[in-house]
């Protein structure tokens, strides 16, 4: 079992610049959808709620392709981090697989009769998650600065988000604002991931230890 479970979380870690990468994609593409809708004066359909979720689950497993690393490093909030990361991670598939039921009229209803109840996932697995995971990326010399702040760039985004909404300033600018945002942010994670530049500098990381153990 724990070679299993070894596997699993390697296999997560070579695929982090894969899922990061993938998720900027597709809220690239939602972003064009909404593009559209703007310009023909529409709203937002379930469908991109659909590639929304798609995109935060792909995030949610590349987020927790960092849990191997910062796990050696820090004790708990990895361990915080990839519980809320799960949480986010299953909440989001469910509702990018619901919001698809909703566009192709399987479901009766609308979309927003529902988008209540995956908000009891959402939140705790975007803050708790990538909060959790940013400020141990912080706290340790394995990963460059970038990656922490872009974690914590993607929580107030998604707060921002929220809180807006909540205060009733939602108009489908600001939506594609956000999702504009949130795809140059992942598309950032994965290009880092995937070029090395998410590694912390050698001079950086040899002077954070000196400092520690000093």
């Amino acid at each position: 079992m724990l070679l299993i479970a070894t596997r699993w979380w390697g296999s997560l870690e070579r695929r982090r610049p894969t899922a990061f990468l993938l998720a900027g994609v597709v809220f690239v593409a939602d972003a064009a959808l909404l593009t559209a809708d703007v310009a023909a004066g529409t709203g937002p359909a379930a469908f991109g709620q659909g590639l929304i979720g798609t995109a935060w689950t792909a995030a949610f497993l590349g987020l927790l392709g960092f849990y191997p690393g910062l796990a050696d490093r820090s004790r708990w909030l990895p361990r915080v981090g990839a519980v809320f990361a799960a949480v986010g991670a299953v909440t989001m598939a469910a509702m990018a697989v619901t919001s698809f039921g909703y566009a192709a009229g399987v479901p009766g209803g609308a979309f927003a009769d529902v988008v209540g109840f995956f908000l009891l996932g959402v939140f705790p697995g975007i803050v708790l998650g990538f909060g959790a995971f940013g400020v141990a990326s912080l706290r340790t010399d394995l990963y460059s600065r970038r990656v922490g702040l872009l974690f914590l760039v993607l929580v107030l985004t998604f707060l921002f988000n929220l809180g807006t909404g909540i205060a009733g300033v939602d108009p489908l600018v600001k939506v594609l604002a956000v999702v504009a945002v949130l795809a140059l942010t992942t598309l950032a994670i994965g290009y880092l991931l995937r070029t090395g530049g998410a590694l912390a500098e050698p001079e950086a990381a040899s002077a954070s230890s000196d400092a520690t153990t000093g």
